[in-house]
């Protein structure tokens, strides 16, 4: 018979075998994916399956940023996402943060207009592709930055709205009062004051609607054409007369991590505060 101390160092004991167990099934895929990019052509295909590179290569991001006569570098692919994706979260911040302040402290809209904008969500955004693709052909719009940059705001900024409005609800009105008896305007107040006050949970919205803007595909794909080629939309075109190019596609879906892994760190210190902020009271 195990006593309390021998139960609770086995209990935690399996604990740590079932988290690395998932650790390690989670990271098989990416672990594949990076040694796909970095192995010579003939060693993708060969049989057995090499875990291992036999050495490293580059030749896959060269073909696939730069381009072959079989298809185009993804070089303008990556300026196009990131115009998209850094248009749309800055959109999305500015009205997001103006819009859930008015909320907070004017109650605008009513009690109930918070679940309202969440509402906006509620239906997936590829029902609403035919009514977009009419309305962008007939405003001369269609195969645009601006016009995915407006489609996205439409899906991200009631998410960004509903999401600040938490956080600016923690604050205090207090601050602000005794920011304009010292000579602030309104405006002033909330960007001197509310603003820096949120910056855990702005940080945490720019990852969010980033995300989303930088990985999106169905929209990108139905709604732009020749001149505007997003990331995810210009992946499945690698592929050559008989074979897919799993090299270049991996190659290339490496490149599409960087900016979002890049974002998190720079904002690491404001993200744990943004996620964590309300689960302690007191």
């Amino acid at each position: 018979m195990l006593s309390d101390k021998a139960r609770r160092r086995l209990a935690r004991a399996l604990t740590y075998v079932v988290i690395a167990g998932a650790i390690i099934a989670a990271s098989i895929p990416l672990y594949w994916l990076v040694s796909t990019a970095f192995k010579p052509g003939w060693a993708i295909t060969h049989r057995p399956p090499l875990l291992v590179p036999p050495h490293v290569s580059l030749e896959h991001f060269s073909k696939s940023l730069f381009g072959t006569v079989q298809f185009e570098g993804a070089l303008d692919s990556i300026k196009d996402s990131l115009i998209v994706a850094l248009g749309n979260t800055t959109l999305c911040l500015v009205v997001g943060l103006f819009a859930s302040y008015s909320i907070v402290r004017f109650r605008t809209g009513g009690q109930n207009f918070s679940f309202w904008i969440l509402s906006n969500r509620f239906l997936p955004p590829v029902t609403f592709i035919v009514p977009l693709f009419i309305i962008l052909k007939s405003v001369r719009l269609f195969d645009t930055h601006l016009s995915l940059i407006l489609i996205y705001c439409t899906f991200n900024i009631p998410f960004a709205t509903w999401l600040l409005m938490g956080f600016i609800q923690e604050i205090p009105e207090d601050l602000e009062e005794a920011a304009m008896i010292d000579g602030c305007s309104r405006i002033s107040a909330f960007l001197k004051v509310i603003v820096p006050l949120v910056a855990p949970g702005v940080a945490v919205t720019a990852l969010f609607s980033f995300l989303f803007s930088w990985n999106e595909y169905i929209m990108a794909l139905l709604l732009t054409g020749r001149k505007i080629n997003t990331l995810p939309v210009s992946i499945p075109k690698y592929r050559g007369a008989h074979d897919i190019l799993y090299g270049e596609i991996s190659a290339v879906a490496i490149v599409a991590i960087i900016p979002a892994v890049i974002l998190a760190l720079m904002l690491q210190k404001y993200l744990v505060k943004g996620l964590t902020v309300g689960a302690v009271k007191g």
